[in-house]
């Protein structure tokens, strides 16, 4: 389980450090920041979702109901996180818009890129 997330981490920030390196090169360093955020927004995304997961597989079994719920937790959480931190983003620290949504659509793209199946 680790190995598969070490995987998806370092393809998350390899795929984050290309984009913000190409919006460095064609648009400068305060939209390279942004992209950079939005990929550290992908990243927290993983990492709640893996941690979830972490939690549930070490715990005691549970029966279908209190598995649903975990999972809709999960889902709301992560949910919540992602929006607060676009707020950060957007809001309080007037990052650019089009550099910060691209860093993170490159992150969650690494999700595609390393598939979701599980192998443990």
């Amino acid at each position: 389980m680790l190995s598969r997330i070490r995987v998806v981490l370092t393809t998350q920030l390899v795929l984050v450090l290309l984009t913000s390196v190409v919006f460095l090169m064609v648009s400068g360093g305060f939209q390279a920041g942004s992209a950079v955020f939005g990929g550290a927004i992908a990243l927290i995304n993983v990492l709640l979702l893996e941690w979830r997961r972490y939690q549930t597989d070490k715990g005691r079994a549970i029966d279908a109901r209190q598995s649903l719920l975990v999972l809709y937790r999960s889902a709301l959480e992560r949910l919540l996180v992602v929006a607060l931190l676009f707020t950060l983003g957007l809001g309080a620290l007037a990052l650019d818009p089009l550099a910060l949504l691209t860093g993170f659509v490159m992150g969650q793209v690494a999700l595609l890129l390393t598939g979701t199946k599980r192998t443990d």
